[in-house]
């Protein structure tokens, strides 16, 4: 899911040989049309109803400066790597219970 991520957050770069990376990219832009009413990916843009989407591999779960996170992202301690991501976008209340996303999760992988 990591390929669907990258394309999620707009960081994707296709290899010319890999005709099932450009599948998985576009199936990444297309599962983020549920997303960009809440979320942004581009760097600089503002948050909206989520936290702007940009950066966020590697970076520590409830720390994009400005944004007001629930108490449970602010308490669950995450990094958001690819394993954690898979696992939060499948069941987001599962991983973090009391979180404030009203997505219900992607069910396949």
């Amino acid at each position: 899911m990591l390929p669907l991520l990258i394309a999620l957050i707009g960081a994707a770069a296709l290899s010319p040989a890999a005709a099932q990376d450009d599948a998985m990219v576009k199936r990444g832009q297309l599962l983020f049309l549920q997303c960009r009413t809440c979320h942004t990916i581009k760097a600089g843009d503002p948050d909206k109803i989520g936290p702007n989407l940009a950066g966020v591999v590697g970076r520590k779960s409830a720390s994009r400066p400005g944004y007001a996170y629930s108490a449970a992202m602010k308490a669950a301690g995450l990094t958001w790597d690819a394993a954690t991501l898979d696992r939060y976008l499948m069941a987001p209340a599962k991983l973090v219970p009391g979180n404030k996303m009203g997505f219900g999760g992607i069910a396949t992988p």
